[in-house]
């Protein structure tokens, strides 16, 4: 089923076509004025009526619009994006969300804008128009070095994302466009007031986006479903909504069978008393989808990243939800993208995941480091919202994600507190100490120790995590059991995924042949030995077969 809206705009005309379903909070309405399409979920909707003392979101539409003009765009938190059309002013406003993980695209050809929220469409309609497309190789090779692509970067030559918390703005009867933030978290200032004032505002703005989320499901008539891991986020988000009274109907894990992602959150869940559902990801035969995670990253992230979670969707049991629970990146914008406990400039740390290739992207690397003042901002988009949601786009062919901790408030306040409190999660640790006890009854599978104590995060991730590894992956031999997903051990392990891989490779290495440097670079990852080199040189043969 297409989804979302495709805009073409020359001097002449503009031409709108929308794909919107009738779920969720989709909308589209059109005055003699303007035209407003968003399509997505609203957490704060019921709010916004209220407040605003309306009884229909089309009325209070042509309410904030008539008084804030593009700026109502300020007014939303969830998961959403769409377009305004002035038809006075012949102006289009095409935005995305704070975390841009429901995307917009654009680009000009040909004297002519093209908008629309579907990468893989726009390159169709360009084609069909008789634009040929061209690969942007800056791009494939930023891919094959950091897993993603950066900033607002795309596979296609000349097109772009629209960037986190912004919107672009286009002149139509000049064909002008300028993008700019309605979000600027880099704006955010330090936190004034001291720890304990923090620990207490944080557990309030969580508790608030916690009750956000379920009210939502509430409104829509559903029950409630939870995510849940070894991890410690998905953990702190349901805890916080049983203590608010708020019960998941179901709790969904997926894993490696008897891996701790899957026998921690079980324990909780029985603790707890709540309906379990697991879905083993043994095996890995879910591998072969290399097409079809392509076309839902469209080529912006590595496609292992999402790909269990593929599987993990075709085989959910439960069906009577609207929103996937979870605790997305909250380790992340609590202390996880620090080097230090210092404000600093960012460097190459976490976002160079293949360093052959960075001699190959150093320079254009520098330019976009020269953005950011701090590694931790550059990161938050870099890694949670250009590279961890990928897992929020393939659950999204079912239903949407969200989480508490990528809320406005919830990020304003955790990019405002010194590094030196979020250094390895120590700010994290004593907020659930304070308020989330229970929470550090159970092991933390990233440390293999309970969250209880600030010393155990750097002595677990440098020992004892480290020597689980080594004694499964090494001497016991039995690497199936040192990861929620091994991918290494499924391919080693089954002929007929290595031999997928090399019919893939062979049968479409000819869709390079015009690049011979990068050509010669995919030969070489694929005959490496390992599975990561050999999927990344598949990732971007599958790219090219998408789009060229």
């Amino acid at each position: 089923m297409q989804k979302g809206f495709s805009i073409t705009i020359s001097e002449q005309e503009t031409d709108i076509q929308s794909f919107i379903s009738e779920d969720y909070d989709n909308c589209y309405l059109q005055t003699d004025q303007f035209e407003f399409l968003l399509e997505g979920v609203l957490l704060n909707k019921k709010k916004l009526l209220n407040d605003h003392a309306v009884k229909d979101f089309e009325t209070l539409i042509r309410e904030l619009y008539l008084n804030k003009k593009e700026n109502l765009i300020k007014e939303f938190e969830g998961e959403y994006r769409g377009f305004i059309f002035d038809k006075s002013l012949k102006k289009i406003y095409a935005f995305t969300n704070i975390t841009s993980t429901q995307r917009v695209f654009y680009g000009i050809f040909q004297d002519k804008i093209f908008i629309d929220s579907s990468l893989v469409r726009l390159n169709k309609t360009l084609q069909y128009s008789g634009i040929r497309t061209q690969p942007n190789i800056e791009s494939i090779y930023q891919f094959l070095c950091f897993s993603n692509l950066p900033e607002n970067k795309t596979p296609i030559e000349n097109i772009f994302k629209v960037l986190d918390g912004h919107y672009i703005e286009i002149e139509c009867s000049i064909l002008k466009i300028v993008e700019k933030p309605y979000f600027n978290i880099a704006e955010t200032p330090v936190f004034s007031n001291g720890k304990s004032a923090a620990i207490d505002a944080i557990h309030q703005i969580f508790t608030d986006s916690v009750q956000m989320e379920y009210e939502k499901d509430t409104e829509l008539n559903t029950n409630h479903l939870a995510l849940l891991s070894g991890g410690l986020d998905s953990r702190i988000a349901m805890l916080y909504a049983l203590k608010n009274g708020q019960i998941p109907q179901n709790v969904l894990c997926f894993s490696q069978t008897d891996y701790l992602d899957h026998t921690i959150s079980r324990k909780i869940a029985q603790d707890y008393d709540l309906h379990y559902e697991f879905i083993p990801l043994d095996g890995g035969i879910y591998l072969k989808k290399i097409d079809e995670l392509t076309e839902i990253s469209e080529g912006m992230v590595f496609f292992t990243g999402g790909i269990h979670v593929k599987h993990a969707v075709e085989n959910i049991q439960y069906e009577n939800f609207a929103l996937f629970h979870s605790g997305q990146i909250g380790d992340g914008v609590l202390g996880g993208f620090l080097t230090g406990p210092e404000r600093k400039k960012p460097g190459y740390f976490k976002i160079v995941q293949n360093h052959k290739f960075l001699p190959k992207v150093q320079d254009s690397l520098k330019e976009i480091l020269k953005k950011h003042e701090t590694e931790e901002l550059f990161l938050l988009r870099n890694i949670a919202y250009n590279r961890t949601v990928l897992g929020a786009h393939v659950f999204q062919e079912k239903r949407y994600q969200t989480s508490p901790f990528m809320t406005k408030e919830f990020l304003k306040l955790a990019i405002s507190l010194p590094e030196a409190w979020k250094y390895n999660h120590h700010f994290y640790l004593e907020w659930i100490a304070k308020y989330c006890p229970e929470a550090t009854k159970y092991r933390w599978e990233r440390t293999l120790m309970k969250p209880d104590a600030k010393w155990k995060t750097a002595f677990g991730d440098q020992v004892v995590k480290r020597g689980f590894k080594i004694a499964h992956d090494k001497i016991l031999k039995t690497p199936q059991k040192s990861s929620m997903y091994p991918y290494q051990y499924y391919f080693d392990s089954d002929a007929d995924i290595q031999n997928y891989y090399r019919k893939y490779f062979d049968e479409n290495l000819y869709r390079v042949e015009s690049y011979p440097e990068l050509s010669a670079d995919l030969l070489k990852l694929f005959d490496s030995a390992d599975f990561y080199s050999k999927s990344q040189a598949v990732n971007i043969l599958s790219v090219f077969k998408l789009y060229f």
